[in-house]
């Protein structure tokens, strides 16, 4: 059987041992007793005559007595268990998943192969779960060999935002159950304890570290101008370098240098020629995700309006004012048209467009009554108070009509869904009488149409994303048609709504088929993450331990044995030293 000692404090007792040799060692000084004559003095043992020293050891039954009593204290002290016959080792270790891990990892691995060394050996069985606090992670391991946790181990990949925790303890608590062992390996002490009575074992330390912290891509003059952010998250100076490295070539090295808690910006523009792709780098430090910022160059999908033959030249110039559309002249080569809806006009069927109502009479008084938007996003925070409309005959509503702006009861502006697949903006008032081309409430309107018909375009596109970002493609339905493929991974049409871009910074694609439907570069630029300035060191494996020991073991049954044994002990050595004491008194007398 296993022995184990709950309480290795109470070690210290057997320092009573030599207490009590060395109690014995001394000698009495020996006592005058008057006598008349030198017979009758009884032959007695030879005492000290100069008191109390270090002589030589007077073995007695007491004496035995007393170090039996020493032994036994220190056994009921240091509270021996044995292991059950019937015990069962569960422990189940949960890996923080958070970016900052990284900097950590090697101590991480160490702290994990710690809890592992708390198992008893092959007495006992082992229940042994590995999990990632990513809760749509699946389990790293769950079986009973530890060089196979080991080895699961190496597949651990933090490389998660802030997350909640929760989620993950829970099922660790289901599968070790209430008398296992949970265990939360992390960078940093928690506000709180953690739920299900789990235990943290934290192997952060305060680090310095400086990264890229975003970027944002525009264009300028037809050419395309990146601008980086780096900071440096540290309460120190720092110095470092960077690069940039497109289509094979390298730029030298430039020195960097930041003032604790400073970002500065870094600019520059793409290379010209076919060059599509650039690559930003930082000088290593403890955190390698944010020292690589990867960027391909925009291409947004362009839209096409045609205006209808009855739209005046303002109209067109007024769409023309937004990015990435195309003015052309025939209908069919368009992806949307615009008009002005005069009484003779007939709404396309098949056509996605934006339309106004004719000019309206300049005599006719304004509307009057509140406007009021609807929930929609096409309106949402938009201010349309100041919008004035002169009264004309609205348009008969339809089933498939939204209305997402009122003025009383009168319909200012709808959303339509044709029944051949049409999508329009139905504005019921013109453009000239009313004062709607001085709102920028309309301009937003119309921007936030265009990009909504610009999602839903089956073309190519290229853009830049944060890791794990949520991405929206185009792309082929039905039946017949192939599933998303990201990289090598297949995503099937059903979840392509959940697709989101990849977990580490680098370039990926997404194709359907043979075809490309997006290209994109995936960069960190998690600020929370990359701080590594709250990380602290806690170690609860004592409390582990006692855990273990308390759920596995069991305690002495023969406790209140020795108990009574060692109080007959001490009235045993209390009474032979009073016996020994009296008879040498009546000797005397």
């Amino acid at each position: 059987m296993s022995l184990t000692l709950a309480n290795t404090w109470g070690l210290w007792a057997l320092l009573g041992l030599p207490a009590v040799v060395a109690i014995h060692f001394l000698q009495r000084r020996n006592r005058r007793v008057p006598a008349t004559t030198l017979f009758l003095l009884e032959q007695m043992k030879r005492e000290s005559r100069t008191g109390n020293r270090f002589e030589r050891l007077r073995t007695s039954i007491p004496f035995w007595l007393q170090l039996l009593m020493v032994l036994l204290l220190t056994w009921l002290l240091v509270q021996p268990r044995w292991l059950k016959s019937d015990a069962v080792q569960r422990i189940a270790i949960v890996m923080n998943a958070s970016a900052s891990m990284q900097a950590f990892r090697a101590p991480a691995m160490q702290a994990a192969e710690e809890v592992l060394g708390l198992l008893e050996g092959p007495l006992a069985r082992a229940e042994l779960t590995l999990l990632s606090s990513d809760a749509e992670a699946p389990s790293l391991y769950h079986g009973t060999q530890p060089g196979e946790l080991r080895q699961a181990l190496e597949q651990w990949e933090p490389l998660l935002g802030v997350h909640d925790f929760t989620p993950a303890l829970r099922v660790a608590r289901g599968l070790a159950g209430l008398k296992g062992v949970v265990v939360l390996i992390t960078d940093h002490p928690l506000p709180a304890s953690p739920p299900f009575a789990a235990k943290v074992i934290s192997v952060g330390q305060e680090t310095d570290n400086a990264g890229w912290a975003g970027v944002t891509v525009e264009e300028k003059d037809g050419q395309w101008v990146w601008h980086a952010l780096v900071k440096n998250y540290s309460r120190s100076p720092q110095e470092r370098q960077w690069r940039a490295s497109a289509g094979g070539t390298e730029s030298p090295w430039k020195p960097l240098k930041l003032g604790p808690d400073e970002t500065q910006t870094l600019s520059g523009p793409f290379p010209p020629g076919d060059v599509q792709e650039i690559v930003l780098q930082l000088s290593d430090d403890a955190l390698k995700l944010d020292n690589e910022l990867p960027l391909v160059r925009p291409l947004p999908k362009v839209l096409s309006l045609c205006p209808l033959d009855a739209a005046p030249s303002a109209l067109a110039e007024m769409f023309s004012r937004h990015a990435h559309v195309r003015i052309v002249g025939v209908p069919g080569e368009s992806d949307l048209v615009a008009a002005v809806m005069t009484p003779d006009f007939s709404l396309p069927e098949q056509r996605h467009g934006c339309f106004f109502q004719a000019r309206a009479d300049e005599t006719a008084p304004y509307l009057k009554g509140s406007i009021v938007a609807e929930p929609h996003p096409l309106v949402e925070g938009l201010n349309w108070q100041g919008l004035l409309v002169r009264e004309s005959k609205p348009l008969p509503r339809l089933a498939q009509d939204r209305v997402l702006l009122w003025q009383g009861e009168r319909p200012l502006i709808s959303l339509r869904q044709m029944p051949a697949g049409g999508r329009q903006l139905l504005c019921q008032f013109d453009l000239e009488t009313s004062n709607a081309r001085k709102l920028p409430a309309l301009a937003v309107l119309l921007h936030r149409f265009l990009e909504s018909l610009r999602g839903d375009k089956l073309a190519p596109e290229a853009a830049n994303f944060d890791v794990r970002q949520k991405i929206s493609v185009a792309h082929q339905t039905g039946p017949e048609a192939a599933p998303l493929m990201l990289g090598a991974k297949e995503i099937p049409l059903a979840q392509a709504r959940l697709l989101r871009a990849p977990s580490k910074p680098g370039r990926f694609i997404v194709r359907q088929g043979g075809t490309v439907l997006l290209t994109g570069a995936a960069h960190f630029a998690d600020t929370r993450e990359a701080d590594l300035t709250q990380a602290r060191p806690i170690n609860e494996i004592d409390q582990i331990k006692a855990v273990q020991i308390e759920t596995l073991h069991e305690s002495d049954p023969n406790q209140r044995l020795w108990l009574l044994a060692l109080l007959f002990l001490l009235l045993g050595s209390w009474w032979f030293t009073n016996s020994k004491r009296e008879a040498q008194e009546a000797a005397r007398a």
